[in-house]
Order: C-alpha cells, then structure tokens, then sequence
C-alpha cells in the first residue's frame, strides 16, 4: 500500500483557464470567464462551476467531473451561442495535459437549457449547458 496522495485537479479552474485561451469564446465573452462572478460584472461573460465529481474507485486516480457552465448574454441568441460555442470547445479540445492542473481523459456533453437569471429585471438572458469530464492527477504514479 503506498501512502502517496492523489490530488485530483481542481476542474473549475482548469476548465475557466482553457476557455480563456479559446479565440472563439474569447471572441463572444473577452476573458470574461469566472468561477464566481464578480460584484458588478460585465456581460456577455461566462461562469463555470463544478457541480460534483465521482471516483472510478480507489485509489483515488481517475474521476469524473460534471461542469456546468452559465452564458450570459445580452439576447436570448447572443447567451445561446455562448454556451454552445463553449461546450463544444471543451467537446472537442480540452482533453490532454494541461500543466498545473492535471491531465483529460475524455468528456461527454451533456444537457443545455434555456434558464434566465431572475434575479434582474426584466430576467437576464441566461443558458446553461453540462459537460462529463474525465481527468486524473498530472503526476505520474511513482514505480
């Protein structure tokens, strides 16, 4: 038994830094893609938020991620287009390794739905879009 410590990667961060160094959302959003919005933030923007993460099992190696992503947008259209240019980014290039944060296996889309923010008035547009990521330390396991 090794005592080694697997320290699995922290997703949010590594998925809001690869979307920030996409020219297709950085040309919808800027840099503007957080893990938490800002007091006042400035839209079109994105958030992404890690909803829950699931072991393959013991040790602690492999996990898969469930990410959700938030696309404001200033129209309905302008938040659609957003979430689906930034799910397919994370479908089609985010798997490989990314330094500091840990190595992607895979990912498997997931649902997108048309939710505006309610907490302005008139509602923000808002779409929401789920991605399955699968992703394991950036270390290697010592021999």
């Amino acid at each position: 038994m090794s005592d080694e410590l697997l320290i699995q990667p922290n997703m949010e961060a590594l998925v809001s830094a690869f979307l920030r160094n996409q020219p297709e959302l950085t040309a919808l959003v800027d840099d503007r893609i957080y893990t938490a919005l800002p007091k006042e933030p400035e839209y079109p923007c994105v958030r992404v938020v890690q909803l829950l993460s699931t072991p393959t099992g013991s040790p602690l190696y492999a996990v898969a991620y469930e990410v959700q992503g938030e696309a404001f947008g200033g129209s309905k259209a302008e938040a659609w287009r957003i979430a689906s240019t930034a799910q397919a980014l994370i479908d089609a290039r985010i798997e490989g390794v990314h330094e500091g944060f840990g190595v992607v296996n895979g990912t498997r889309p997931g649902a997108m739905i048309d939710l505006p923010d309610e907490a302005f008035e008139p509602a923000k547009p808002r779409w929401l879009f789920t991605s399955t990521i699968y992703a394991r330390p950036g270390a290697t396991v010592s021999s």
